[in-house]
């Protein structure tokens, strides 16, 4: 009777080194973000988890806060059509 060995190497994945988004891609990506946040809470409330939507507001306003320093100046996505994810 033959005993085989099975080596098995670990694949090790390379990550490409990711650059900075730009001022733009950042943007649009919390604005992304904050549509998915804003799904969530609506969830939310359909469920009636009052805790949970409390919890995601606050994650929402700290998107808004993040948006707003790196656009440096006015209201978070103030002239922004809000009502439709892009």
């Amino acid at each position: 009777m033959r005993v085989f060995e099975i080596v098995v190497e670990p694949r090790v994945r390379r990550r490409r080194s990711r650059s900075p988004l730009s001022g733009m891609k950042r943007a649009a990506a919390l604005f992304r973000v904050w549509h998915g946040v804003r799904e969530l809470i609506d969830e939310a409330e359909r469920l009636g988890d009052s805790e949970l939507v409390h919890f995601l507001a606050v994650a929402q306003l700290l998107v808004e806060e993040k948006a707003a320093a790196l656009t440096s100046g006015g209201t978070a996505f103030e002239s922004v059509d809000t009502s439709l994810p892009n």
